[in-house]
Order: C-alpha cells, then sequence, then structure tokens
C-alpha cells in the first residue's frame, strides 16, 4: 500500500480497506498540525494514570517534543494532572457500584481541557512556547472489544513557534 499526504501535510499510509486498530488510528491524534507528540496514559487492563506514560512523537517534531517533555517533567505536571484528574467524580452504574471507564475518560478529558489545562497553559506553558490538551484517542475494532478509548496529554507548538521551524 501506498503512503499518502494528508490535509496536514503528514504522511500516512493507506486505510482503505483494514479494520480499525491502535497503529492505522496512529493518525487521529495528529490531526492538528500544531501537535509534536502526546503521552498515553495507560488504559490496559485498567486505567492507570500514575503508571508510566507511553510517549508518542510526530517525526520530524522530536528536538521541540524533547524540550517541551523535559519542561513537563521539570514542573511535575504529571503530578498536577493527576489530582486534577481524581478531583472529578468517576462515572459509574449500577448504583454507583461500577466505575465506566470510558465515559470517566470522555467526561475528564472535556473538564480537564476546560479548567486544568487552560490554566496551566495560560499560567505555566504560555512562555514555554507550548500549550498541551487532553485528547480522547479512540478506534472501533474489528473484533473484541467494540470501541477502545485512550486518553492522551497531546504537546502543541504555538503558532509562533511553528512559523520559526
Amino acid at each position: 500500500m501506498s503512503d499518502k499526504i494528508s490535509r496536514s501535510g503528514r504522511k500516512e499510509s493507506n486505510r482503505t480497506y483494514r479494520g480499525s486498530t491502535k497503529v492505522n488510528s496512529d493518525f487521529k491524534w495528529k490531526t492538528d498540525i500544531t501537535v509534536v507528540g502526546a503521552l498515553e496514559i495507560v488504559t490496559e487492563p485498567d486505567l492507570d494514570i500514575r503508571a508510566t506514560m507511553e510517549l508518542h512523537k510526530v517525526i520530524g517534531y522530536e528536538q521541540e517534543l524533547e524540550a517541551y517533555h523535559k519542561v513537563w517533567k521539570k514542573l511535575k505536571l504529571k503530578n498536577e494532572f493527576i489530582k486534577a484528574w481524581d478531583g472529578i467524580p468517576p462515572k459509574t452504574f449500577c448504583c454507583g457500584m461500577v466505575t465506566e471507564q470510558d465515559e470517566t475518560i470522555k467526561q475528564n478529558t472535556k473538564l480537564l481541557n476546560d479548567g486544568w489545562v487552560k490554566s496551566t497553559n495560560e499560567k505555566l506553558l504560555k512562555e514555554e512556547g507550548f500549550k498541551i490538551d487532553v485528547f480522547v484517542w479512540s478506534w472501533t475494532n474489528v473484533s473484541g472489544k467494540s470501541e477502545t478509548i485512550i486518553p492522551m496529554i497531546r504537546f502543541h507548538s504555538l503558532p509562533e513557534n511553528m512559523s520559526q521551524q
């Protein structure tokens, strides 16, 4: 299969006639052209926001991502993220006895972007030349669980930094 250039100018493989998987849905979290990389939050077998997050890179932006990730670690933003996430009650069913993981991820993503992310970007990250957001990376599986949902923290170059590349 041949590769094609997406609207954002990034190379992606042809997805025609293939089942939806993590690998071939990789383009989804990269559709915003300001994204230089992301941290994937562990969801298998269960959501674990305290686990080591997997760093995903956008080819060609490795240096920017490395610099932004250093700031993330220096400011201890993972700890802040965990506090913010834990501060939101999870979505539950069965009289509040069972947590609905996928619905909790969707709910928390919206609430974190409207609150913690917005505040963190304004107060801390804007002067560092980048911003973050929380993104729901999802795909539909051909077999097994019908939908897989993974939260990610994406790193974005600010427009003035993009023009300097």
